[in-house]
């Protein structure tokens, strides 16, 4: 109990974080909202004072004339004509003269005409030239063209330095990776000199082949993680410089390819440390990626605020299939800092001159997402369904005080996994044990959900959420105190003889006599309270509520209880009836049927 408890007040602090930064920032915002009517409210009384007379001052002297600089014009949209001269055009022609060379070097190849090591030498030399005609080109200013050839020539020195390795063994698999790696960095550098996202997206999709096409079998993960590790440093230095879409995400999907692939061939829990500093630096470098638009002043596109979403929950995901079996309790320690750390971001987030509102919202949901995560992995029982109904009335109360109505849909989905929890998990409708009614834990779990619900449809009693919140508190309430009712009597019967009947049988009609005259006082309870509050839909609800009622005597308690139980359920039903009926008495009729 006390680690629960402990664990319980830690969730809610980690909870309370995002919603305090978000309260804070609001705050100044309404400070900032008055002082601006304030000025509104005093500029009329102002203008309307009487000024003082101004003093005469001499004549200016004559300014000199001003020379209008003609404004910048307007950048020109291509044709569609110059785009495909320019662009596509060069791109075709360098993809067909690369399929021609390599046509020919296969014939070459094949009557014998090169040789092994020609056969390399030819194709560094192609690559260079290519590399380097394209950096000419650029010196130019032929932008389109020199990305094209730059890219080209990156991809033959790819392939010639694959070739040298994987089919003639002129080289090793040291030299290779030192190789390959080099040219992977000169890629990105000239990426970013030539302004080119074609040539930075062959470098990485280069870089991360290399790994693949060099494998020989042996598991060096050191290597592996150390090298992924270096391109994904490369890319963030890109994407910090330059905005350049999708290169994160092409290197976030080579870095998991590469793991995983890794991970099915080689992963021995003896290598979990290594993977988990492995794990801990990707997620790292991608959170960093992830924040580089705001850093730039600008919003984060939706592949990037989706990547900011994935991440985490991928990186946590790695963790727990590792560590759960051996480390299960340090699971919710785990994802308490992931939650410490997205509310720690979106308080930078708030700091900054013009925060995006969009990743702070997800920062928040991811931030309450683990909060909600570390509650089922720490607790037991019915502490699980409790801590997410108060998750829910807080997050409630939060999209008030922040304000930010999107916290009530996350609100909406802590009451979703409270009341599924009930339903599903919490209620036993296999059968129960002898309990003492209301005071055991299932009907205390009913209960605190029951008054989480009814708190938030109070913080919402001035919205549409008001009814929806309402009814499902009163939903959870019957619900869990029909099984109460009913199971109390049940559960008597196993410790009673098997040769008994006329005692089980009893116990059956109790518990049905004790389910019709709840479901009857909950039917006039809830009529009531629609006439005392003029809610219509109360009264509707305790209609409906009848009716099942009504149902529930004609089918089962007429036919199958006794004499007694059977005119006990039938005149509370109706008395309670009578009851409503002569409240409906008391509503005044419409104008047109007094006429």
């Amino acid at each position: 109990m006390e680690i629960a408890a402990i664990v319980l007040l830690a969730a809610l602090v980690v909870l309370a974080l995002p919603i305090i930064a978000i309260v804070r920032t609001s705050r100044i915002g309404e400070l900032e909202r008055r002082v601006q009517a304030l000025e509104a409210a005093l500029r009329p009384a102002i203008a309307t004072a009487p000024q003082p007379m101004p003093e005469p001052q001499p004549e200016p002297e004559p300014a000199p004339p001003v020379v209008e600089t003609p404004a910048a014009p307007a950048p020109v949209r291509e044709p569609l004509e110059v785009i495909i001269g320019r662009r596509w055009l060069a791109l075709v022609a360098v993809a067909l003269i690369a399929v021609a060379t390599a046509f020919f070097l296969k014939y070459a190849f094949e009557n014998g005409w090169i040789g092994e090591t020609g056969r390399i030498a030819l194709g560094v030399a192609t690559g260079l030239a290519i590399v380097f005609t394209g950096h000419n080109r650029y010196a130019k200013g032929w932008r389109y063209l020199s990305q094209v050839l730059t890219g080209g020539g990156v991809a033959i020195l790819y392939l010639s330095t694959y070739g040298a390795f994987g089919y003639y063994r002129l080289i090793g698999p040291t030299a290779a990776f030192v190789i390959l790696a080099v040219l992977a960095a000169e890629a990105q550098a000239m990426a970013m000199l030539y302004r080119a996202p074609l040539v930075e997206i062959l470098a990485l999709a280069g870089g991360f082949l290399v790994p693949v096409l060099l494998s020989t079998g042996r598991d060096r993960y050191g290597v592996l993680f150390g090298y992924i590790g270096l391109l994904d440093a490369g890319m963030l230095a890109v994407v910090l410089v330059r905005d350049w879409r999708w290169i994160s995400s092409i290197a976030y999907l080579g870095t998991q390819g590469l793991f995983w692939a890794w991970h099915a061939e080689h992963y021995h829990p003896e290598k979990r440390a290594a993977v988990a500093a492995f794990e801990f630096a990707i997620f790292a470098l991608f959170v960093l990626a992830d924040l580089a638009p705001n850093l730039r002043g600008r919003r984060a596109s939706y592949e990037q605020l989706v990547r900011l979403v994935i991440n985490p929950l991928a990186f946590f995901g790695t963790c727990y299939g590792l560590f759960d079996r051996d480390f299960h309790n340090w699971m919710a320690v785990l994802a308490l800092g992931l939650a410490v750390t997205y509310a720690g971001l979106a308080r930078l987030e708030l700091a900054l001159p013009i925060p995006d509102r969009r990743a702070l919202t997800l920062m928040i949901a991811a931030s309450i997402v683990f909060v909600t995560l570390a509650i089922p992995i720490q607790l037991r029982a019915q502490w699980i369904t409790i801590v997410w109904a108060v998750e829910g009335v807080t997050l409630t109360w939060a999209s008030f005080a922040a304000p930010a109505e999107r916290l009530r849909w996350l609100a909406a989905a802590a009451f979703a996994l409270a009341v599924g929890r009930v339903l599903f998990i919490d209620t036993p409708w296999q059968g129960r044990t002898p309990f003492t009614p209301i005071a055991n834990r299932y009907f205390l779990g009913v209960l605190a959900v029951t008054l989480c619900l009814w708190g938030a449809a109070y913080l919402l009693r001035r919205t549409r959420l008001t009814l929806p919140a309402l009814f499902a508190g009163f939903g959870v309430l019957w619900l869990g105190s029909s099984v109460e009712a009913y199971t109390y009597f049940s559960s008597q019967a196993p410790g009673v003889g098997s040769g008994d009947f006329e005692t089980i049988r009893r116990l059956r009609w109790s518990g049905q006599l004790a389910l019709s005259l709840l479901w009857s006082a909950y039917a006039g309870s809830m009529t009531a309270a629609g006439f005392r509050r003029s809610k219509k839909a109360l009264r509707v609800a305790g209609l409906a509520l009848f009716g099942l009622t009504l149902v529930k005597v004609a089918i089962i308690d007429i036919s199958e209880l006794e004499q007694f139980h059977r005119i006990v359920a039938l005149l509370a039903l109706g008395l309670v009836l009578l009851g409503a009926a002569w409240g409906y008495q008391k509503i005044p009729p419409p104008e047109e049927d007094l006429r």
